[in-house]
């Protein structure tokens, strides 16, 4: 009995054994599917300082309005004019512009957006009492008519070449009305059409939005949830990212860029820029009053090697225009005063009454957009001509408020670029630009910017803004430094983003977490 019993656990046994082998042979077991992550982290070195696209000109601000509002059309990553909210545009002539928009769009308080929501925008932004930065953009708009709910007419007193590219830009965003007068700004308040919407701001910590339910694109955007984390370590940013903290960083500094660019672990995403950094003068104040000592300083200035020590040579030299709008830029080198020169620079602030050099400070900051690295540089290179630079670094608040003020006698920039000269020039160096922070009025450069803004025929704009490139490389109301690559560093979990030379985030809407 008991043998037999022994024989039957024994078979028993081996058909288990059998049928395991089998199920194992001819079943493989699944791993478990991949997620998709309901939020996706983005770290950003510095704060948002306020969110009122017709006010704001910060670029930590522009990258949350990107998600926040939309614009009649707006810039693809081949930095393309495509439609936003207006569906198409005729231009029957080139003073008259008609833009059929959207049906539908909805603001972030349920209304729905309709034509005159883009004619109290436009006229928002015109105002002088705004202090819009985006007014010279659209400055020779004469009339803007409602044809009907979703139709608007736009009317010029002079011809604008640049302004379907004006309009793609983050400070004419479609705003609500209502919003505005309740609130007085928008500047802690958001009320836009964009796919995302403000749900929580914790100042100096992170910003958190939450998809817009009834954002006009349809499937986007593809992510539930997005938070800014502000990180002001940009060592810290890719640490974050190789964590699994962050998804995306807007990394600038050169140094951890390449540290990221050796490490399998991470994505680093770049191309080049569209934006200038830039050495300010105050051309009201003494000594900067004086072309002499602009020009002096010009001369002492080597692109190269500033762009070598701050950006570790993620970038490149550029002019007047940025060097990445080839149809239009000079290299600096072909401009006058673009090559270093000590002896003349030496001459020339002799013969403005320094033969001795002269003192004075830099307004910087210790974030990125703030230029400290690229200060020191500066003030390393003026010893070569006995000018001695001292640096005035303040907190990132302060600088904004400086910058605004028109409070200092140099300074160091980050500016918005693009590769319409005019939307680039205009603003910045014309008399009455809305961000001509350097206080520099020319009668021949509000002439040629003038005339440059009105041409139609490429060939004759083409030899206006050469003029214009040269006069402003020969006043010298600021130097033009480089363009710093355009940088985002993602994890490989992160699908669908594209990246823009501008530095826009519009394409966080496509994008996707795979956990």
């Amino acid at each position: 009995m008991k043998k037999r019993n022994l024989f039957l656990v024994c078979a028993v046994a081996l058909l288990v054994l059998a049928m395991s082998s089998a199920f194992a042979a001819g079943v493989k077991e699944e791993a478990p599917a991949a997620q998709k992550s309901s939020t996706l982290t983005i770290g950003v070195s510095q704060e948002a300082v306020g969110l009122d696209p017709h006010i704001v000109t910060a670029f930590s601000s522009m990258r949350r309005i990107d998600l926040l509002y939309n614009r009649l059309v707006r810039l693809n990553e081949n930095m393309e004019v495509v439609p936003d909210l207006a569906e198409s545009w005729e231009i029957p002539d080139n003073l008259t512009y008609i833009f059929h928009l959207k049906k539908g769009v909805k603001f972030h308080n349920g209304r729905e957006m309709v034509a005159d929501d883009v004619k109290y925008s436009l006229e928002r932004v015109l105002d002088p009492t705004t202090a819009a930065p985006g007014r010279s953009y659209i400055a020779t708009i004469d009339t803007i008519e409602v044809l009907d709910d979703y139709t608007v007419k736009i009317t010029l007193s002079s011809p604008l070449a640049s302004l379907l590219d004006a309009l793609t830009s983050n400070n004419i965003s479609i705003v609500p009305r209502e919003v505005v007068e309740e609130n007085g700004n928008l500047q802690r308040v958001v009320c836009g059409t964009g796919p995302y919407m403000l749900e929580e701001w914790v100042v100096d910590n992170s910003m958190t939005l939450v998809k817009n339910p009834e954002y006009f694109e349809s499937g986007l955007p593809k992510t539930e949830k997005v938070i800014f984390r502000v990180i002001p370590e940009e060592a810290s940013l890719l640490a974050g990212i190789k964590s699994g903290n962050l998804d995306i960083a807007t990394i600038n500094d050169g140094a951890t860029i390449r540290q990221a660019s050796a490490d399998k672990s991470v994505v680093v995403m770049s191309k080049p820029g569209m934006n200038v950094r830039v050495f300010s003068f105050n051309n009201q104040k003494a000594p900067f009053d004086d072309i002499r000592v602009r020009q002096a300083i010009a001369l002492a200035i080597d692109r190269n090697e500033i762009l070598t020590m701050a950006e570790y040579g993620m970038g490149a030299a550029t002019g007047p225009i940025p060097i990445s709008a080839k149809a239009w830029a000079i290299p600096p080198e072909q401009l006058p005063l673009g090559k270093t020169d000590y002896a003349k620079a030496k001459q020339l602030l002799a013969d403005a009454g320094y033969p001795n050099g002269l003192s004075f400070d830099i307004v910087c900051s210790s974030t990125y957009e703030g230029g400290l690295a690229v200060a020191q540089v500066i003030q390393d290179q003026l010893k070569n001509i006995g000018v001695e630079a001292n640096l005035d670094v303040v907190e990132w608040g302060n600088y904004i408020d400086r910058w605004v003020k028109r409070d200092f006698s140099t300074m160091v920039e980050l500016r918005g670029g693009s590769s319409e000269p005019d939307r680039f020039l205009y603003r910045s160096l014309h008399s009455t630009g809305g961000v001509n922070n350097f206080m520099y009025a020319d009668k021949e450069t509000d002439r040629l910017l003038d005339l440059g803004r009105e041409q139609t025929v490429v060939a004759e704009r083409k030899a206006t803004y050469d003029k214009v490139q040269e006069v402003l490389a020969t006043n010298v109301p600021l130097v033009f430094l480089y363009s710093p690559n355009e940088n985002q560093v993602t994890s490989p979990a992160v699908e669908g983003f594209k990246l823009v030379g501008n530095g826009s985030l519009f394409y966080v809407t496509h994008a996707e977490v795979t956990k």
